[in-house]
């Protein structure tokens, strides 16, 4: 996998990363192990601007939408 995104790197691709509710703690980029090879590929959002804290399936559900 780190040659393919040193691959992806070589072509100038970046990445941004929004944070993520796993098991009840939200974690942001920095939470995460990142081989320092490839670790200025991803750019962080930050919390106070990314953060929702509800569930895409709370979402469908108000929106009418299945869970499929």
């Amino acid at each position: 996998m780190l040659e393919i995104l040193g691959d992806c790197k070589r072509t100038g691709c970046t990445f941004l990363v929004g944070g993520r509710n796993v098991d009840g703690v939200f974690k942001v980029l920095e939470d995460v192990d990142i081989p320092e090879e490839i670790i200025d590929m991803f750019i962080s959002i930050p919390a106070d601007i990314f953060r929702m804290d509800i569930s895409s399936t709370e979402i469908r559900k108000k929106q009418g939408g299945g869970t499929n």
